[in-house]
């Protein structure tokens, strides 16, 4: 979709390891205790073998999420998703035909809406992510509407990062305007008692909101993000390697990433934020902003208000 937001666009999608590898793999994850595969993109539902994976992964008992945007689904696809258990993220960066097709293109706009008509046909259970940018900020509070009427579960946010295109685009926020549209959505979120999900920005659990707003925590230490080519990322938004799957098991691989240089740095971050309250939860906020925009995987998230107060800003 060439979208101004993507962090992905540049990447190299001629390598990737081969299906024969990725079955192993998944495997490998199930011996490992792994609990959870979620299949992001780039569009997933480009993947040829994607269906292939999901049902390897159910056979074994693993829970599945995919993140799509929908304009490739048809009848067939919805029902392999119904039938075997898996949960949808679907992007949708604008309430209206206008906002939607800024980023999107134009024409997207119908297609989405007549693709969520056939999940709510089927009763597929999905959540919404929203990326706010510079485009949609202001659309916040409709998009509760939005998501409320679509029958998603709950809507996802997340601040675009200044990662890929973004960076080069600059559509993303600075923290002044997250704080202020987080602010005006828990207003909306409130009246209409709809869930909302804010995600890479867990300094926002500073904020008073109101009970149905969740911050989640950076999974840092939880997830693992693999990219096409066999590399495990630091963070899916920048391309650092930090171990491969290529040539080593994933019990390798993990291995590998805790005796990372770059890993070991994630653990100290929490040295830099004297005596907050939301420390353990926090730890330290989005690490891969602390990389773009000072260069440390150490240093706080800069968006964090206690940061920029201590900064005198």
């Amino acid at each position: 979709m060439n979208c101004p937001h993507c962090y992905v666009h540049a990447r190299n999608w001629e390598k990737k390891i081969s299906k024969e590898r990725v079955l192993k793999l998944i495997g490998e994850a199930k011996k490992l205790n792994f609990t959870h595969i979620d299949f992001t993109g780039g569009e997933t539902l480009l993947i040829p073998e994607l269906f292939d994976y999901i049902v390897e992964a159910k056979n074994l008992d693993l829970n599945v999420s995919i993140n799509t945007n929908l304009l490739l689904l048809d009848y067939e696809k919805a029902k392999f998703i119904k039938e075997n258990d898996v949960y949808l993220y679907v992007s949708v960066d604008g309430s209206d035909k206008e906002i939607y097709e800024k980023l999107r293109g134009k024409g997207t706009f119908d297609i989405l809406l007549k693709k969520l008509e056939i999940l709510n046909n089927l009763d597929i259970p999905y959540s919404i992510i929203f990326s706010v940018s510079t485009f949609n900020y202001k659309d916040l509070p409709n998009m509760v509407d939005f998501a409320k009427k679509n029958l998603a579960k709950e809507l996802c946010i997340i601040p675009v990062i200044p990662s890929g295109e973004a960076k080069k685009s600059h559509i993303y926020l600075d923290s002044s305007r997250i704080l202020e549209s987080i602010k005006e959505l828990s207003v909306k979120a409130m009246e209409e008692n709809y869930k909302i999900n804010i995600w890479c920005a867990p300094f926002l659990k500073l904020l008073d909101l109101p009970q149905n707003i969740y911050v989640d925590k950076c999974h840092a230490f939880d997830f693992i993000d693999l990219a096409p080519t066999g590399d495990i990322l630091i963070c899916d938004v920048i391309d650092i390697p930090i171990a491969e799957i290529r040539t080593k098991s994933l019990k390798e691989a993990i291995n590998d990433i805790l005796k990372n240089p770059l890993y070991k740095e994630l653990k100290e971050r929490t040295n830099y934020c004297y005596n907050c309250e939301i420390l353990d939860f926090c730890g330290g906020g989005c690490y891969a902003r602390s990389w773009i925009i000072n260069g440390d995987l150490r240093k706080p998230d800069p968006y964090c208000p206690n940061v920029l107060t201590a900064m005198g800003k």
